[in-house]
């Protein structure tokens, strides 16, 4: 599929920030290191259809701002990484895990999970992953699972890997 140069794209919107949904994981590789990810997806409507068309530009929109690119299964491609960001994700001494977005003052609020903001702010890195499509904010591990096999087989997800900005004094970069 043929997608617009990020040129073309708009930075995400405060409209848009507030609806964008983040589902959080831990996960283990083959060799058993532990990795923290974020998976970014436009929210399915509850009452109407929203256009594809119109959700795909926003969501490469929020990946181009993210500076994911398309993400490669390891099926695909044994061995190959995505993108590296510089600290896209920061911690508030509150504990908050926040988002951070090129182009755009407004950073997205993650929702609290404890035990997965400490192990990435552990780590010091988390995989930032961008869904191209519609995902239920109630979806289940197994539906979530379910979509990251279907969008990576068809090409829908974009990555990236951040740095986390967790320390006083050690704001997250911006970019507007």
């Amino acid at each position: 599929m043929s997608h617009p140069a990020p040129a073309t794209l708009p930075a995400p919107t405060p409209g848009l920030i507030a609806t964008l949904t983040a589902h959080t994981a831990l996960h283990s590789t083959a060799q058993g290191r532990t990795y923290a990810s974020l998976l970014i997806t436009h929210p399915a409507p509850q009452f109407e259809d929203a256009d594809p068309a119109k959700v795909e530009r926003l969501m490469l929109g929020v990946a181009a701002t993210l500076g994911a690119v398309p993400a490669v299964l390891p099926a695909g491609a044994p061995g190959r990484a995505p993108a590296f960001s510089l600290d896209r994700v920061s911690i508030a001494p509150s504990g908050e895990v926040l988002l951070h977005f090129d182009g755009t003052p407004w950073s997205m609020r993650v929702a609290r999970s404890p035990a997965w903001s400490r192990v990435m702010a552990g780590l010091g890195q988390v995989l930032l992953v961008v869904g191209l499509d519609e995902l239920s904010p109630t979806a289940s591990a197994a539906e979530v699972d379910e979509y990251i096999e279907h969008a990576g087989a068809t090409d829908r997800l974009y990555a990236t890997v951040s740095s986390v900005a967790d320390r006083p004094g050690r704001p997250a970069l911006r970019r507007p």
